[in-house]
């Protein structure tokens, strides 16, 4: 044999010998790779979808029997959870009875109600409390973030320092010039420790207006009854001048004079008063130590340093935002920020802010004094109103100009053992009370946090075309996950005015025409307002890469960023199915049982987004996928992660 002969008869012989050893390896895995993917149809009946089957013609001849089997145990833990869920639903008769009672009762309050936990976060809200703040408030979400009524926060941060929490009612100013009463009370557990706070809101707009005018009414009469004391004085000056007079008549002229002067100056002082009383009574007006008033000042003045008081601590009782907005307004008169320093005088506390002489005009100080502000009366009138005083001088010895603040002091007030308030029973469905009586510790971050407790924000884009260069976003939907649940009821929908045409292919595919953005907002104004949508929350989309690189295309015109983390339900559904090859909505949602809520529309994407991401979670759990890290970690090692962003 020929030595060619020979060489091809080795590489035959080796190409048979790789054959051979190709079909043993797939013979040997193919067993391994039907388990795993037997394991994974098993899953998803156990923990997302149990009326899901196995499909007999994807599985080789030879597993008949085991898939059989496992779809007749699959069918006994259907009738299973079935009639478990029956019979939970018939215990559960009476309790759902007084969950429709209480919504129909909170939902259709005129009164709006709100609850938060010690954190000043919103755990039930009805539509009229929606109504009044006139803004995004949601599950979840806090107080302090809301910019049209900040006397409502500020409120809070001082009941949250008071370790026995007592009710209070005040009025709260919107910056929309609207007025709000409020009250405010602590909600205690059984063991009678603060777990949060319940707030009615009424709208008073109308009232204040009313009560405006009084106010005008009775500025106007002080104003005249001035006059009228002034040109009656000059009278009495005039008749002292003319000696020759009658004298009885002179002497019954000034007995006149004097005595009309008398009346009309007691008038006077009796309509200011009211005038006072009438504009106390909008203000919140709360006991508060001086050491914490100090904090608020501090904050507020980024104060280039401060003195607190020396020794016990005093209280006054001041409307804490009103005095904080009054000296910021005095103190940006001056170059720099100010030292703050409080002392402790008898009956009245005294608060200085002192500047060098070189940064502080004292006649521009003094003349602010009794200017009105943009949001209030004048500082002088606002010290009077909390039955104080301020003035500026100046320290030549020391080369520095001082503004003070004396104010009342009142006693120390004695510790109240709380009042009783009821404690809040069974949730109404769409109200997340287990966030205030079963909340967990808080993480300290989120890549830490199990995926189960992190708020997402689920949303889906529309665009023009799919090109994030030169197509642009025509719509916007969104939806909310806390706590493990969807809430339908806080929805972002938007369409958005493209400057650029609708073409026809991609009005095919989401129904979208021209006609249909006249009069919707631009980019500009829309995503500023799904940014703060989507606020301290984990961004959910299908395929997020796609959107996420049309919403950064879109940043710089809008000026937002959204630096959140970042979630892809495809890129999940490849984590748990990765025998699975499609992984497309469609596909992904007929394996998990869930309905399809009308596709391509941005809101019904997105709501159909977040029902399946609720069930890739529960999958995430089998596979010891439990926190943020760790999902996004995994997400980064499947065959799609290959698309960035």
């Amino acid at each position: 044999m020929s030595q060619t002969q020979l060489l091809a008869l080795g590489v035959l012989l080796a190409l048979l010998a790789g054959a051979a050893l190709f079909w043993l390896r797939e013979r040997l895995q193919r067993p391994a790779s039907l388990a795993r993917r037997i394991a994974s149809e098993v899953h998803i009946i156990a923990a997302a979808n149990a009326g899901h089957r196995l499909d007999m013609e994807e599985l080789p001849s030879g597993f008949d029997e085991l898939a059989e089997a496992i779809d007749a145990l699959a069918g006994r833990y259907e009738r299973l959870l079935t009639s478990q869920s029956q019979a939970v639903m018939q215990a559960r008769t009476d309790l759902l009875v007084e969950h429709a009672r209480l919504i129909a009762l909170i939902g259709n309050l005129a009164e709006g109600v709100l609850i938060c936990d010690q954190a000043g976060e919103i755990l039930l809200y009805n539509p009229s409390a929606r109504a009044l703040l006139g803004e995004m408030i949601g599950l979840g979400r806090s107080i302090s973030d809301l910019r049209r009524f900040p006397a409502l926060g500020h409120a809070l941060r001082l009941m949250q320092q008071q370790p026995h929490p007592r009710p209070r009612v005040f009025v709260s100013a919107g910056t929309d010039g609207r007025f709000l009463r409020v009250r405010i009370a602590p909600v205690f557990d059984q063991g009678r420790e603060v777990q949060g706070f319940a707030l009615t809101l009424e709208d008073v707009t109308a009232q204040v207006q009313s009560s405006d005018a009084r106010d005008r009414w009775v500025y106007a009469l002080g104003r005249d009854l001035r006059g009228g004391l002034a040109n009656l004085r000059a009278a009495i000056e005039t008749l002292r001048e003319h000696p020759d007079m009658d004298a009885e008549m002179r002497l019954t002229l000034e007995a006149i004079v004097a005595g009309e002067a008398v009346r009309l100056s007691q008038r006077m002082g009796e309509a200011l008063a009211e005038y006072a009383r009438l504009t106390r009574a909008c203000w919140h007006l709360e006991d508060i130590a001086l050491s914490d008033l100090m904090q608020v000042l501090t904050q507020r003045l980024h104060a280039s340093s401060v003195h607190p008081p020396q020794g016990a601590d005093a209280w006054v009782q001041v409307d804490s935002l009103a005095l904080a907005r009054m000296l910021a307004h005095v103190a940006a008169r001056a170059d720099g920020p100010p030292a703050l320093a409080a002392h402790v005088q008898g009956d009245h506390v005294r608060i200085d802010l002192i500047w060098p002489a070189d940064r502080a005009d004292i006649r521009r100080l003094r003349s602010v004094l009794n200017e009105a502000q943009v949001d209030g009366p004048a500082p002088a009138e606002v010290a009077s109103y909390h039955g104080g005083e301020i003035w500026v001088q100046r320290d030549r010895a020391r080369d520095q100009v001082q503004l003070t603040l004396l104010l009342p002091r009142i006693p120390l007030p004695e510790p109240a053992p709380p009042a009783h308030t009821p404690i809040i029973g069974s949730r109404p469905e769409f109200y997340d009370f287990d966030l205030l009586f079963r909340r967990p510790a808080p993480a300290t971050s989120m890549a830490s946090t199990p995926l189960s407790r992190l708020r997402y924000t689920v949303f889906d884009t529309e665009t023009t075309g799919l090109d994030p260069d030169s197509d642009e976003i025509i719509a916007i939907g969104a939806v909310r996950i806390v706590n493990a649940r969807l809430l339908e009821g806080e929805a972002f929908h938007q369409l958005i005015r493209s400057r650029r045409p609708v073409p026809p292919g991609a009005t095919r595919i989401h129904g979208i025409r021209d006609a249909d953005l006249q009069g919707a907002p631009p980019l500009e104004t829309a995503l500023p307002a799904f940014h703060r949508f989507a606020r301290d929350s984990v961004l959910v989309a299908h395929n997020v890469a796609f959107d996420m690189r049309f919403l950064q295309a879109a940043e710089r015109r809008s000026n937002v960023r959204f630096r959140q983390p970042v979630l892809d339900t495809l890129l999940i559904s490849a984590i748990v199915h990765p025998e699975h090859k499609d992984h497309s909505i469609e596909a992904i949602a007929a394996r998990l049982g869930v309905p399809i809520q009308d596709r391509h529309s941005a809101l019904g994407d997105a709501i159909t987004t977040a029902r399946i991401f609720l069930k890739l979670i529960s999958l995430l759990e089998l596979r010891g996928i439990v926190t943020l890290a760790q999902a996004q970690e995994a997400s980064e090692q499947t065959y799609f992660a290959r698309i960035r962003y």
